[in-house]
């Protein structure tokens, strides 16, 4: 959630002032603001970076990155051998492996722009990280996924060629002639699924060596496009090549398309705070079971509404329908600052820019919410699948300024998880807090009748996430 933040457009320049400021606070440098960022460990056939010991992180050490959301256990390996607790900020520089328990999930987004999400019970290790706008013919984006999942948006720096990006995993190469896709790497072999694009997979043999660029060529590749339909390019432990299977078992993610980066220009906002869940008040909290009576809550937004979750691509997710696109959800709104760079979908509101206070002067009731939209899935590892909501409840006490939501979940993954949360509604009429377990951040309509917050739940070794969105009962 705190992925969304940052403007993607100019997409070599949006970032520098962010990590310009971040790495002047921990001590890095960060190279030219985002013109020329260089960085690159030695990369042998094996694909493993030698790592150099040393006391402490160099001051002349560039940072590539900064993770832009931590959801439960997540750590990063440093090149001198140190294990630190992620947190959201942290630097992220050439070597790092970014490491995530049963529950964790942590976003990284880079100099370039390009994004990665590193999922639950996962290793990935960014082996060399070279960018230059002024000169993209030396630009280099070198990445390995050890075990686990990892969802990868390229960045600037291989837009001209793409040729300059590879992805390895211990037993397979992937190369990319599109923007958007997931990688799932286990014992059983590698997966990978494209959302945008086109990919090329290949076993890694004498001809398609870890420690090559770009993506390999022979007998043993398949490309795989977004075009394709179902399909997963898989890659099995000892068989010397690539094969194209139905996606229906695999339940990778089908993720929307990425975004026209020309299309306009989104507000960035303030970067948003997350405050401590106020667990007690949320669990005083009765949710609303659904009725078999109620309409599906996974359906576009209502055009007429002051608040509209927008997306980036033109096609409808099949787990996630709330989203409509961009284009019309920023008709009459303005972009809330609430969002999720992975999935492209970003909350926007009416009358954003009314003068005065947000809410109406004589706004101090107490007010119960009902959930008009609201999608979900459950994410493990490689796996992604729709989930429930099957109960609901959201009140809101605009004289204490205060907010307390709970939901209950299930999918036949990830079993039955309830969410709870709660906290201070800030003068934007934006919320967002987190505990352990669980994310939420949204926003108020400013008459007080509408809200919509995403929210993660961490739940049985993976996550529920989702969107929602609010409508006041009766009058007041």
């Amino acid at each position: 959630m705190s992925s969304l933040k940052l403007r993607r457009s100019p997409r070599h320049l949006a970032l520098a002032p962010v990590l310009a400021g971040l790495m002047a606070a921990s001590g890095l440098a960060l190279a030219d603001a985002g013109v020329a960022v260089t960085a690159a460990a030695s990369v042998a056939d094996d694909a493993r970076v030698a790592l150099a010991p040393a006391a402490m992180l160099p001051t002349s050490e560039t940072a590539v990155g900064q993770v832009s959301l931590v959801i439960g256990d997540a750590q990063v390996l440093r090149r001198d051998g140190r294990s630190e607790t992620l947190r959201r900020g942290a630097p992220i520089v050439v070597g790092d492996r970014v490491q995530t328990g049963s529950n964790g999930h942590v976003h990284v987004r880079f100099i370039d722009n390009g994004v990665v999400s590193v999922r639950p019970q996962s290793v990935l290790q960014v082996q060399s990280y070279h960018y230059d706008a002024r000169n993209p013919a030396v630009n280099e984006v070198r990445l390995r996924l050890e075990q686990g999942a990892t969802r990868s948006i390229s960045g600037a720096a291989t837009e001209v060629d793409k040729s300059r990006f590879r992805l390895n995993t211990p037993i397979a190469a992937i190369g990319v002639r599109g923007t958007d896709f997931i990688v799932r790497s286990d014992d059983r072999g590698v997966q990978a699924t494209v959302a945008d694009g086109a990919i090329v997979v290949s076993p890694l043999s004498g001809e398609c060596l870890a420690g090559a660029l770009g993506p390999c060529a022979g007998d043993a590749v398949q490309v795989l496009s977004a075009g394709m339909g179902h399909l997963v390019a898989e890659v099995r432990p000892g068989e010397g090549r690539t094969r194209l299977v139905p996606a229906a078992n695999t339940l990778l993610a089908a993720s929307p398309g990425k975004a026209d980066e020309g299309a306009h220009a989104r507000a960035q906002g303030e970067p948003l705070t997350y405050a401590v869940n106020d667990r007690a008040a949320a669990d005083l909290l009765t949710i609303a079971k659904v009725a078999l009576s109620d309409p599906d809550p996974n359906r576009p937004s209502d055009l007429s509404a002051q608040m509209v979750w927008g997306r980036w691509g033109t096609v409808a997710d099949p787990v996630d329908r709330v989203g409509v696109p961009e284009s019309l959800a920023m008709q009459g709104r303005h972009y809330t600052g609430i969002g999720d760079s992975q999935l492209g979908l970003y909350l926007y509101r009416a009358d954003q820019t009314r003068p005065g206070g947000l809410f109406p002067n004589d706004l101090s009731a107490t007010v119960d919410f009902r959930l008009t939209r609201g999608s979900a899935s459950f994410e493990r590892g490689g796996l992604v699948e729709g989930a429930r909501i099957d109960g609901h409840t959201l009140r809101i006490d605009f004289a204490r300024r205060t907010f307390a939501t709970g939901l209950e979940l299930s999918s036949p993954s990830g079993g039955a998880a309830v969410l709870r949360a709660a906290g201070q509604v800030n003068s934007n009429g934006s919320f967002a807090v987190r505990d352990a377990e669980q994310v939420v951040a949204g926003a108020i309509a400013v008459d007080g009748r509408e809200a919509g917050y995403l929210f993660e739940r961490s739940a049985a070794g993976g996550l529920f996430k989702g969107r929602t969105l609010w409508g006041a009962e009766g009058g007041y």
